[in-house]
């Protein structure tokens, strides 16, 4: 449950107990699931065909990090993933998989099996939410697609975008899997943020997709054959078990864009700052930014409108300092051998971004600020992260 959501909301909503209504109404039968177009749990495909199951030791776990990762275990946030095939740290087991006759509701562009009525997965356990599924009991005819296909949904998270779902379809190119002369049918949502559309564009460019389906809310597609990556891990934060596959993410990536395009400018030293927004505000910020800037920093804020100004900020630092958020997920693109420090709240604390920095490879470092406040908002001193820095370098 999200901190920033306080009790009295999480009291009043209704979505939860609409969906145990529904729940209660498609218990045990297929058939009302399908009638009412909802899907009330998770469940492994019963008909599968597994393309690949590798498993690796997470990055992070390397001895060079030893001591940043028990910091940041210490007053740690978050939340552990359990349940059959998820493997205990530090192993990452990866998934790809392919099941025939798959439905794809299009609100949430995730695999259906028709014939036990569920969100197909070997990652996801349990009940859906309010936000996955919900009634539609009138909608248009299905889609019909043939020959293989590959999806994802509609998702607001950079962070969980990036590393979550594009990931997987990067390690099914860099497998073998999906290549120019076995191309997959892209089933995306009909209005998608621009790091979605510039990602489906790089696959059609590279000859990757035959074609892509744009689904919107009342749309829905039934597929011959459906191609799913999937990343079975102790934490949801380290969700990017695919490092290997990085260069092919960044390669359909640039694909998209244009060939007259200038290109992007890198910059030694950093700093990655999250800009206007509610969730996690820093006080102190500010002066810290005018500091660096005075010292010859490059401030930069990313968007969905700047992805390919981002991938060349984060592929060519040396150093950068920057808020814990999912914009750091970039860190993945980063050259080996460059250093990030991370700023948190000294109570509230991830290894998110030392697991991304160090699936590249990369020198990490925590700075921690205050106790978190409301909104996750927290304090740093100015004068104490400089100083860190002055360290480092010296």
């Amino acid at each position: 449950m999200a901190r920033h959501r306080s009790g009295l909301k999480r009291l009043y909503d209704l979505k939860p107990k609409a969906h145990a209504l529904c729940s209660l109404l498609t218990r045990g039968s297929p058939a009302m699931a399908r009638a009412l177009d909802f899907f009330p749990a998770y469940a492994p495909p019963p008909n599968v065909q597994m393309l690949h199951d590798t498993s690796i030791a997470s990055p992070m776990a390397a001895p060079r990090y030893a001591e940043e990762l028990a910091r940041n275990q210490q007053f740690n946030r978050e939340h552990p993933l359990t349940g059959a095939g998820v493997p205990p740290y530090p192993m990452i087991r990866r998934m790809l998989w392919e099941a025939r006759d798959i439905y794809v509701p299009g609100r949430i562009i995730m695999p259906v099996d028709r014939g036990i009525g569920r969100i197909v997965s070997h990652e996801r356990r349990g009940n859906t939410n309010w936000a996955v599924t919900r009634p539609r009991p009138f909608r248009k005819p299905p889609i019909e697609i043939a020959g293989r296909a590959m999806g994802f949904l509609y998702m607001k998270h950079y962070g969980h975008l990036l590393t979550d779902v594009l990931g997987p379809i990067a390690l099914a190119v860099q497998q073998g899997l999906v290549t120019p002369e076995n191309p997959v049918t892209m089933v995306v949502a009909a209005r998608d943020n621009p790091v979605s559309v510039r990602f489906v564009e790089g696959m059609l460019r590279l000859g990757l997709a035959r074609d892509v389906v744009r689904l919107t809310h009342e749309d829905s597609a039934i597929c011959e054959s459906w191609l799913q990556g999937e990343v079975l891990v102790a934490s949801g934060e380290h969700k990017y078990g695919m490092p290997e596959a990085t260069d092919t993410l960044r390669r359909i990536f640039m694909a998209a864009d244009d060939a007259g395009a200038p290109p992007a400018v890198a910059h030694p030293k950093v700093y990655f700052q999250r800009g206007a927004v509610k969730l996690r505000q820093v006080a102190g910020e500010a002066a810290l930014i005018e500091a660096l800037r005075d010292r010859g920093w490059h401030i930069f804020e990313s968007s969905w409108g700047n992805h390919a100004e981002q991938l060349a900020v984060f592929g060519g630092f040396q150093t950068m300092v920057g808020v814990h958020g999912a914009g750091l997920a970039n860190l993945i693109f980063a050259r080996p051998g460059a250093r990030v420090v991370e700023l948190q709240a000294g109570n509230a604390r991830k290894t998110t971004g030392l697991f991304w920095a160090a699936c590249a490879g990369l020198d990490y470092v925590s700075a921690y600020g205050g106790p978190e406040g409301a909104d996750q908002s927290f304090t740093i001193d100015p004068a104490e992260v400089l100083a860190l820095l002055d360290r480092l370098d010296a």
